[in-house]
């Protein structure tokens, strides 16, 4: 099946856009199972995820272009957009991916139509839009070692002809991987939540 992407701030097929683009649908990421920013670079050539471990700092090289600069005031080399709106210091990086229906890895220079800061490439991300055609749900449960708890749901309700809305979150919960031999206790653990309310207005 085709892929409809947005890499030229119009909607084409990934076969027509003249463009080095790797595009992931929901299905694919979920086969393939990237579930993070960290995950996405196992999958793409010549792409690297940083993140530091004591700064908010995180980063993506394309084709070795990136940002080595650490502090607030540095300028990205790699964009990142969410829904093609550019975002700046998101904690997209610290989230897993949940109810995403694409993600646009755009590579080389792209700064005719994404603005500054797209020197390497762009990296967009768009959501699932709210659905007019039904009632739609689904959820995920999963357990794992280090007392792993993972739950993802989306609830999707049109209201009408015209308009509708979906709301979807995750929940993560897990215990630390690396132990403190001064404390005798687990640090690095997670607990943490998302929820994205969108609205659809046809």
């Amino acid at each position: 099946a085709d892929i409809v992407i947005t890499a030229q701030r119009q909607s084409e097929t990934l076969q027509t856009v003249p463009i080095a683009v790797s595009a992931f649908s929901a299905e694919a990421l979920r086969e393939q199972q990237i579930n993070t920013t960290s995950d996405l670079q196992l999958t793409l050539p010549n792409i690297t995820f940083t993140k530091g471990n004591f700064t908010s700092s995180s980063s993506f090289n394309i084709r070795g272009i990136g940002d080595l600069c650490v502090g607030v005031t540095c300028d990205a080399a790699t964009a990142i957009h969410v829904n093609d709106v550019p975002v700046l210091g998101s904690p997209i990086f610290q989230n897993e991916y949940f109810d995403v229906e694409r993600i646009e890895v755009l590579r080389g220079p792209q700064g005719t139509l994404f603005g500054r800061n797209a020197t390497g490439g762009v990296i967009n991300f768009i959501t699932a839009k709210p659905d007019l055609s039904g009632i739609h749900a689904s959820g995920d449960v999963e357990y794992g070692n280090y007392n792993s708890v993972r739950v993802k749901g989306m609830l999707n309700i049109p209201l009408g002809d015209i308009f509708g809305v979906r709301v979807a979150g995750y929940y993560l919960n897990r215990d630390g991987f690396t132990k403190n031999l001064s404390t005798n206790s687990n640090i690095d653990g997670r607990d943490q939540y998302d929820v994205r309310v969108s609205l659809r207005f046809q």
